[in-house]
């Protein structure tokens, strides 16, 4: 609790006594604070009285801080370094922060962009932090927005108007198999091959529709889910092991065909491509971290991205 006589202090008094402090004179802490020396006494009387105790001794050569003064002076310089600091955009310092970054993103971009982030964010930041989280269909709309600094998300994001984006590029939905499945060797595959084979779903958490659906029209209704997870690599494997299709973005089949035994094929139908942004918080568009670190994930996935935007 802060004393009653000390709550009525200003910064302007605590100023003046950091300059006593550091002159050891009244009439030169006066001119710093641009005071007439009897305006800088009647200060000095105002501290006297806040702090109870007389701060400084005349002698004969100069004045004399006392020890409760002395003891002032440290945590009193502190204190007026920070309220000057409150007045500028302070420089982010990469290489010496110890910051917790946090970013959202879905299980599939998590995978295909995360490492690759990680990697650029410690060589650049090695004392920093970095929390990665779950990204689902809806789940921004119900966030506090102190409660994540980016977040990767693509048009199947529901994003509140809090949030700004900027499209990082985009990527091209493939048809993905088993290197054994009865389709791979084929050079091309028809809506009847591939209506005739149950497939994978990777679904984000929500309820919005499947957008290869309104592509196949009437002929959806003939196409099995046979396998519905929000696990990206559980789905791969999947596919690697059984006769199930899959619809998804080449970028992260390709990364794993040769592990789990995949095979990608283009869709027998022509497939919109998928925008994927970046995202933040408006409350945090100036802050010096975070748009060091929406830089870092701005350029590590447009050199991943098939096709990055300009």
């Amino acid at each position: 609790m802060i004393p009653s006589a000390l709550q009525h202090l200003d910064l302007k008094s605590l100023t003046g006594l950091l300059y006593l402090l550091e002159e050891r004179n009244v009439g030169r802490a006066a001119e710093r604070l641009f005071l007439s020396q009897s305006a800088m006494s009647r200060l000095l009387n105002r501290l006297r009285n806040a702090f109870d105790d007389p701060l400084f001794i005349r002698t004969s050569r100069a004045m004399v801080p006392t020890s409760k003064a002395l003891a002032l002076e440290a945590p009193l310089k502190q204190m007026l370094e920070q309220m000057a600091g409150l007045g500028s955009s302070s420089e982010f310092q990469a290489q010496s922060s110890h910051r917790t970054f946090r970013i959202q993103t879905t299980h599939y971009q998590a995978q295909a962009y995360m490492p690759a982030i990680a990697e650029q964010f410690y060589q650049e930041a090695p004392f920093a932090s970095l929390e990665a989280s779950t990204l689902t269909e809806s789940s921004l709309l119900n966030q506090a927005e102190h409660s994540i600094d980016v977040a990767l998300c693509s048009d199947y994001i529901h994003l509140p108007k809090r949030f700004e984006k900027v499209l990082l590029g985009r990527e091209k939905f493939r048809c993905i198999m088993s290197a054994n499945h009865e389709l791979a060797s084929k050079d091309s595959i028809t809506i009847e091959d591939y209506l005739a084979y149950s497939h994978v779903l990777v679904n984000l958490g929500g309820s919005n529709p499947v957008v290869s659906d309104a592509l196949l029209g009437e002929r959806a209704r003939e196409r099995h889910f046979a396998f519905r997870t929000p696990y990206m690599l559980a789905a791969l494997e999947t596919v690697g092991r059984t006769s199930l299709l899959m619809s998804n973005s080449g970028l992260l089949p390709e990364r794993f065909s040769a592990q789990f035994g995949l095979v990608i094929k283009d869709l027998p139908m022509e497939f919109p491509f998928l925008d994927y942004y970046l995202s933040w918080p408006r409350s945090a568009q100036n802050d010096p971290g975070v748009i060091w670190f929406r830089g870092i994930c701005e350029r590590v996935v447009k050199t991943l991205i098939p096709y990055p935007a300009d």
